[in-house]
């Protein structure tokens, strides 16, 4: 590139904008992914009195502050022929307004999205879309899948891909989520497509209560890497796991092996809890390394605050 030189130009405006066009843009050197796991905002937590707020003011400043937030929307919406246990997964989403950020999604792939069968699965995507929260992993079958692009310029690009082996229990005719399979010949297919870019996979799978990944979570993951998946991470087991680097992989791929539970509604312990986490994954946009660290903090009343 040639080095423009600006010291006899008389219209500074005019420097301005060529510099603008002539220098490449500058990413981010670190881009910041927070992932949390399990959110079921129904059950206990719609009994009255309802909480106020669902984060503290400091907890919400710093979710708002990194690139992407992820978190699991364990729940249907209500529906005409529910399911068993209808009263522990189904809401009625007055509480998601509450997860309304702007650099928010909701994760629905999941093996409660369809307790209210495909029309508690179309109620919920209309809930999320009510309260202005970006969501992916429920999708209609006849217009097809598309990965969701969950930043904007000039961040890199950084792509979310969800899919589980247990939503598709129930699911369809029309409203669907990706088994594995598919979920892999997404990741390949966008790789090739846009080489430079992050791809983020989060699928709900493992061992219930199981502080370890299982054998399909391995299998899974390794493929998933080696089709070029930056970070994978997982949900369901209710535990908090340890992240890995699949160092033989292209990507040098990020795997955390379950996010546990963050907002749980279904089960009281969580209403006022000591360990409540989100995971900080920082990716280097220039080396692209990759680490991830828990971010501790704690509920009271449901609501999550961080701990100093």
């Amino acid at each position: 590139m040639h080095h423009t030189h600006f010291a006899s130009c008389t219209c500074p405006a005019i420097a301005i904008l060529i510099f603008f066009f002539l220098v490449p843009a500058c990413y981010p050197r670190t881009l910041e992914l927070l992932a949390a796991g399990d959110v079921t905002l129904a059950a206990r937590i719609l009994e009255e009195p309802k909480p106020v707020q669902l984060f503290s003011d400091t907890a919400r400043k710093r979710i708002a502050s990194a690139d992407v937030f992820l978190w699991n929307c364990e729940t249907s919406g209500y529906s005409t022929a529910s399911k068993a246990n209808p009263y522990l997964f189904h809401t009625d989403g007055s509480l998601f307004s509450e997860f309304s950020f702007k650099n928010g999604v909701a994760i629905t792939a999941n093996n409660h999205v369809f307790d209210g069968y495909q029309e508690g699965a179309q109620n919920i995507i209309s809930l999320l879309d009510s309260a202005q929260i970006r969501h992916h992993g429920l999708y209609d079958a006849l217009t097809g899948y598309a990965p969701l692009l969950a930043t904007q310029p000039p961040a890199p690009a950084v792509y979310i891909l969800t899919g589980s082996p247990m939503s598709q229990i129930g699911s369809g005719p029309d409203t669907v989520t990706l088994n594995y399979p598919c979920l892999l010949e997404e990741i390949r297919q966008l790789r090739a497509a846009e080489p430079d870019s992050i791809i983020i996979v989060y699928a709900h799978d493992g061992l219930e209560y199981q502080a370890a990944p299982s054998a399909r979570q391995r299998w899974w993951a390794d493929q998933f890497a080696r089709a070029g998946t930056d970070v994978i991470l997982f949900s369901h087991n209710h535990q908090y796991c340890d992240a890995e680097i699949l160092e033989k992989t292209p990507r040098k791929t990020l795997v955390a092996w379950s996010l546990g539970n963050f907002m749980f509604g279904g089960n009281l312990k969580w209403k006022n809890n000591a360990d409540v986490r989100i995971l900080s994954v920082q990716i280097d946009t220039e080396s692209n390394k990759k680490t991830a660290t828990w971010i501790s903090g704690y509920t009271e009343n449901w609501m999550f605050s961080l701990k100093e």
